[in-house]
This record gives C-alpha cells, sequence and structure tokens, in this order.
C-alpha cells in the first residue's frame, strides 16, 4: 500500500492508497473523517494527481456532506466516534465481560459454539465471523442501546451457521430478533 496526504483545492485532506486487489478508483470516507482515494495497483491502471483531483471535485458534495454526517455524529455519540488507542484500552475488559455474556446466551438460545472472541479497536465493523468459528466484535458495540447490540452479537452468531445473508441467514436472526430490520437501521444510521 501507499500512503499520501494531500490537500485539496476544496479545503479539505485526502490520502492515495494503491491496493492490488482493487479494479477501480473508489472514494471512502471513514468514520474518524478520513478521506481515502483507493486506487488499483496495477501496471495497468494510470492516474494522475490531477485526475484525482477533478475526480474529488465532482464528488464534492458527496465528501462533505459525509464529513458533515460524521461530525454530528461525533457530536451526538462521542464514545462512538473516539478511536485513541487510550479510549480503547480504557474499554477493552469491560467490552469483552459484556459481548462475552451475550455471545453466551444467545448461544444457548441457538445451541451453536464458538471458538473464540476477540474484541478489537475496529472502525469499519461492528463484528465479524470468521469460516473457523471466531467472532471479532468492535468494543464501541458497548457504546450502542442493548438492542442493537443484541442484533449485532445475533447477526454474528448466525454467520456460524449460514456464512451469507440468504433468507435462511435472516430466517435465523428473525427466530430471536423479530424487529431485526428496524434494529438494522437504527444502527446504519450511527455508522
Amino acid at each position: 500500500m501507499y500512503f499520501s496526504s494531500k490537500n485539496t483545492e476544496q479545503g479539505f485532506e485526502y490520502e492515495i492508497i494503491k491496493k492490488p486487489r482493487v479494479k477501480n478508483l473508489n472514494i471512502s470516507i471513514r468514520k474518524n473523517g478520513e478521506v481515502r482515494v483507493i486506487i488499483p495497483k496495477s501496471r495497468f491502471y494510470n492516474v494522475n494527481q490531477k485526475q484525482i483531483e477533478k475526480i474529488l471535485k465532482d464528488r464534492f458534495d458527496f465528501i462533505t456532506t459525509a464529513l458533515e454526517r460524521y461530525e454530528k455524529l461525533a457530536i451526538k455519540y462521542p464514545d462512538l466516534f473516539d478511536f485513541s488507542q487510550g479510549h480503547y484500552q480504557q474499554h477493552r475488559k469491560i467490552a469483552q465481560e459484556s459481548i462475552k455474556s451475550k455471545v453466551d446466551y444467545y448461544c444457548r438460545q441457538y445451541n451453536f459454539k464458538y471458538n473464540r472472541i476477540s474484541i478489537r479497536n475496529q472502525s469499519t465493523r461492528w463484528g465479524s465471523c470468521s469460516s473457523k468459528g471466531n467472532l471479532n466484535f468492535s468494543y464501541r458495540l458497548i457504546f450502542l442501546l442493548p438492542e442493537e447490540q443484541d442484533y449485532i452479537v445475533v447477526h454474528e452468531l448466525c454467520h456460524l451457521k449460514e456464512q451469507n445473508h440468504s433468507k435462511n441467514f435472516w430466517s435465523l436472526v428473525r427466530e430471536i430478533l423479530p424487529n431485526y430490520k428496524l434494529l438494522h437501521k437504527r444502527i446504519k444510521l450511527k455508522t
């Protein structure tokens, strides 16, 4: 990966990142306010600084709207948007105990078994489930409402049985959380 920080004429900074598996240029706005221009790392894909600036100018409304949205969310939910290592260290143990308790409770409901749980300082995902049965959660989960926490835990647990988002997967989620669609929407508003 290649990083470079640039100031645009529009007044925000961005990073250029080259990734080998990316096929097209895309722009991502991270929760911490970072603007990233992700480009394919390929000898067949060439883009210069002037072209990147033009793309950023064309997407200016999208970028500034996203940055404003994250700024408002950070004011409303400061703990969800504190990405410091100190904040993580301060809350990691509490998150570990709380999330493990929820995982164990819902595992009993479903009669599922998992391999291990990891609590991480991740900003792009609330949780994930590996094919080996390992569950990963963001420590920030503890700053969501209890029913939103339940949704994330149940969602990841259902991936132990269904490693996709098929009808069978959503049927499993619905068994425990009939209002999962509403909870999904509420969490989307906080991400």
